[in-house]
């Protein structure tokens, strides 16, 4: 009888593996998501969680091209990461200043910087050729308009939640479910 235990661990560390190739990833979304919350609930643009983020995400992408760029254009890519993302950090900066000057509020300027991030993201995954980059920004991209809508219906929302609830409540109550049978 053949011993079939050593094969569960190499599927199991094939498949830690790929997740830990995947983090990072999954680590922009997440920081992403994190910063617009952070906008949104502080009220004031959290300039310092964007600034931080920015070269965070050059260094991820940095890294995620490394693996695929020639060793005689490593350095090329990294200039080019290097001036992507810091053009993305101006412009980051930029819309900042104007919140100082109260033309966007908090919720806006969130919204913004994280249009700006899924921006930046996308288009240094075009430029790597990283579909997992690109996926990234287009996730994010789609996460600004959902969050603006999902922060103005939440209302709304809520009270579709209600009628759910009072709905399953109420076909849970007339199928005898309420407890008045006798077991």
């Amino acid at each position: 009888m053949a011993d079939t235990t050593s094969e569960k661990p190499a599927g199991g560390a094939r498949r830690f593996a790929s997740l830990l190739y995947e983090a990072p990833y999954l680590l922009l979304i997440i920081l992403g998501l994190v910063g617009i919350s952070w906008t949104s609930i502080s009220r004031s643009p959290a300039t310092t969680y964007w600034v931080v983020l920015t070269p965070i995400a050059a260094l991820i992408c940095i890294f995620a091209g490394w693996r695929h760029c020639p060793p005689d254009a490593r350095l090329r890519m990294v200039a080019s990461q290097v001036l992507h993302w810091a053009a993305v950090l101006v412009a980051m900066y930029v819309i900042t200043v104007s919140v100082v000057h109260g033309m966007l509020n908090s919720d806006a300027t969130g919204l913004v910087l994280l249009t700006l991030l899924a921006l930046g993201l996308f288009t240094a995954g075009l430029n790597l050729w990283s579909w997992q980059i690109c996926v990234s920004g287009a996730f994010l991209a789609i996460a600004a308009p959902v969050l603006a809508w999902l922060e103005q219906a939440a209302l709304f929302i809520m009270l579709l939640i209600g009628i759910v609830l009072i709905a399953v409540w109420f076909l849970y109550w007339r199928r005898g479910g309420g407890g008045s049978e006798a077991a």
